[in-house]
């Protein structure tokens, strides 16, 4: 123990030596200096606030620049790996002590140490006894890693709003682990942003790639094969104003510097204008990595930049959507969703003058499905794929041909060599199962199994295609839906699905197809355009069912023609959908809470009584198009599916599959018994899948 004097200061009197001196006394203990509590409140991000995502390319072509990312997601998958072997333990441990949950689930969890702040502490212990893996992660990377996985082991430890309980935690594999979350930006204090952060500006950016020193600022920029990294300034990266880049800091070896690269089209400079002018809405950057073949190492990076403000829309299209918005509430619609098809289905409800009735006008029918050329290629596509699969299993196979049996064939063969006494020949491609014990798992997993360069090429291949394939379907949905939301109105009615079942029964079909992308963009097109895709329960409403004039007759899957005894007919499809549209909800968020109304029922019944033909798809035969080459056509009957023929009154309003007689005219505005069809929305202008 450390015994010292109290000072009496600099201006206090000395007392002679004769004198004694006073008793000693120990110091004081001096408490470290702590931060407090926050003296405003701390900033939160708006749950329902607009947020988009941007990807922006790093070039990390440069040796060094490439070994240091790819040693940054090896040692972030090898904490990840050991936190979730950590959780998965301690799961085990929580679900086998039964007593201790019955008494205090929560102490029992708290005893096993299943909740954020223990499994954070879990992976900063692993992270300080790591010598390598220090050089390459910071704490807070290590803190957002325990989150991921303490996110699944919540959904395991609590039940979601369906009573259901996730797996235990998995642990995951290296070509899975594709992602490094980063730390968000302060918005309450100044210069303060950990892990990920982007540092420059779109206007030097754009200086210092421009194709010449006096071009436009808005011109399209040239960028070479490799960017260089920019140097740090002398005050820090706070105060860099150069090209785009993406900066790590607080790494022992300094700090990771990857040049942005942005797409060099000018047609896209308004997007990218849209997200990186206002550096005050940058949010948060995640790391992301995507196996691509012809990039150096077989990865290519990209940083996910979130802003907190909407994404982008590009000026046609908020036109358009401004368009729908101010007649938002002009149009009913309905929508019928089958697992093959779809049926669209909208009228304008008026008034009458004389009457003061509710009529229904402007109706309005599509018929979207696959069309052959659509089928074609998705098969086409689909052989592709097993061949690529093929090749996948032939390479590991070969690679790995100690883990697996010869096929009978191959072993009728060796032992006839053996009996004629001849050389027995090596099985380089075994074509039986895979060795396993007598409890049917592998000896050895497939994990471990040694993988070629070119299993590996394949391998990226194939998940290349399949990325593309659902990216082209996303944007195919989103196509459609904007373009039915522009016909139809944003006010749409569909029955409340259960895809999971569909999915078990028709997975095929559904691949095809996809009806749940096509609900998805849908509802949020009417969404964006103010309006909304309210969903009804099918047992209240019975769309399917139910005739315009409300008499409800039970049809089985096979029937796909409605007839009703009070003489309207058509298409089931097209009848379920145009009933749709007459359903009202008392509570928008209760599909329970919908039923039929009999008004616009009414309303729309009058409209089909005179028209028995205004939902019935149209079959006029077509002559196909001439093969090239071909100096004339080849007058044959093809059927024409998908849209909806038009209703006829007097022979005034002829159908799309018509041409008009010569000396009439075509006036459907203000009569309701016709209905007017501009199909824009044909099968053969739809391309819901690849």
């Amino acid at each position: 123990m450390v015994v010292g004097t109290v000072s009496a200061g600099m201006n206090a009197p000395v007392a002679p030596p004769s004198e004694p001196t006073a008793p000693a006394t120990t110091a004081p203990a001096v408490s470290p200096k702590r931060r407090g509590a926050s003296k405003q409140a701390n900033w939160r991000r708006d749950p329902d606030a607009a947020t988009a995502v941007i990807a922006l390319e790093l070039d990390c072509t440069a040796p060094q620049t490439r070994g240091w990312v790819e040693k940054m997601f090896a040692a972030a998958f090898q904490l990840r790996r050991a936190v979730q072997s950590t959780a998965r333990s301690r799961q085990d441990a929580y679900w086998a002590s039964h007593h201790l949950r019955q008494i205090d689930a929560k102490a029992a969890r708290e005893h096993f140490g299943l909740n954020r702040a223990r499994l954070e502490a879990a992976a900063y212990r692993h992270l300080d006894e790591s010598v390598w893996m220090r050089q390459h992660l910071t704490k807070a990377l290590a803190m957002h890693l325990a989150d991921q996985v303490w996110a699944t082991c919540e959904r395991n430890l609590f039940r979601d709003d369906a009573g259901n309980r996730q797996g235990r935690v998995r642990i995951g594999q290296w070509f899975d682990f594709t992602r490094i979350p980063g730390r968000a930006r302060s918005h309450t204090k100044q210069r303060t942003w950990e892990t990920f952060r982007l540092v420059g500006s779109l206007e030097a950016h754009s200086a210092a790639y421009r194709p010449t020193r006096n071009a436009p600022p808005r011109s399209a920029i040239t960028q070479p094969a490799r960017l260089s990294a920019p140097v740090k300034p002398r005050g820090g990266w706070w105060n860099y104003d150069g090209p785009l880049a993406v900066v790590f800091t607080g790494l022992p070896a300094g700090d990771l510097v990857l040049p942005v690269r942005l797409p060099q089209g000018l047609g896209q400079w308004a997007r990218i204008e849209h997200f990186l002018a206002d550096p005050s809405a940058w949010h948060k950057i995640d790391l992301v990595r995507v196996q691509d073949f012809r990039a150096s190492g077989g990865w290519r990076y990209y940083a996910h930049l979130m802003v907190l403000k909407s994404g982008w829309t590009s000026p046609a299209r908020a036109a358009a959507r401004e368009t729908v918005r101010a007649t938002a509430g002009e149009r009913l619609a309905g929508v019928d969703a089958n697992v093959s098809n779809v049926a669209v289905v909208s009228f304008a409800p008026r008034t009458g003058a004389v009457d003061q009735r509710l009529h229904a006008r402007d109706l309005r029918a599509d018929h979207l499905s696959v069309t052959p050329a659509q089928r074609a290629a998705a098969a086409r596509a689909a052989q592709q794929a097993a061949a690529r699969a093929r090749k996948l299993e032939r390479s590991r196979r070969v690679a790995n041909a100690q883990q697996y049996a010869p096929s009978p064939g191959q072993a009728q063969r060796a032992a006839r060599r053996e009996a004629r006494g001849l050389t027995a020949r090596t099985v380089h491609l075994p074509k039986g199962a895979r060795v396993a014990g007598t409890n049917g798992i592998p000896r050895q997993a497939y994990r471990r199994d040694t993988l070629t360069p070119a299993y590996r090429t394949i391998r990226a291949k194939h998940g290349e295609a399949a990325r593309g394939q659902v990216r082209a379907r996303d944007a195919r949905a989103r196509d459609v839906a904007e373009r039915i939301v522009a016909r139809h109105g944003a006010r749409l009615v569909i029955e409340d699905l259960a895809m999971s079942a569909w999915v078990r029964r028709w997975g095929k079909a559904m691949g095809l197809f996809t009806p749940g992308r096509l609900i998805a963009a849908l509802e949020a097109e009417t969404t964006a355009c103010g309006g909304g895709l309210a969903r009804v329960s099918a047992r209240t409403t019975a769309l399917s069912q139910t005739c315009p004039c409300l008499a409800r007759v039970k049809k089985p899957l096979a029937q796909r023609v409605h007839a009703c005894a009070c003489g309207i007919h058509g298409d089931r499809d097209l009848v379920s959908a145009a009933m749709g549209a007459c359903v009202t909800l008392t509570n928008p968020t209760d599909p329970a809470s919908a039923a039929v109304d009999p008004t616009l029922a009414g309303a729309l019944a009058r409209l089909l009584a005179g028209q028995q033909e205004a939902l019935v798809r149209s079959t006029t035969p077509r002559p196909p198009r001439p093969r090239r080459g071909s100096r004339r056509s080849v007058n044959v009957a093809v059927p024409r599916r998908g849209v909806a023929s038009a209703g006829r009154a007097g022979e005034t309003c002829e159908t799309p599959d018509e041409t008009p007689p010569t000396g009439t005219t075509r006036d459907c505005a203000d009569d309701e018994r016709q209905l007017v069809t501009s199909p824009v929305l044909s099968h053969a202008a739809l391309r819901l899948s690849s």
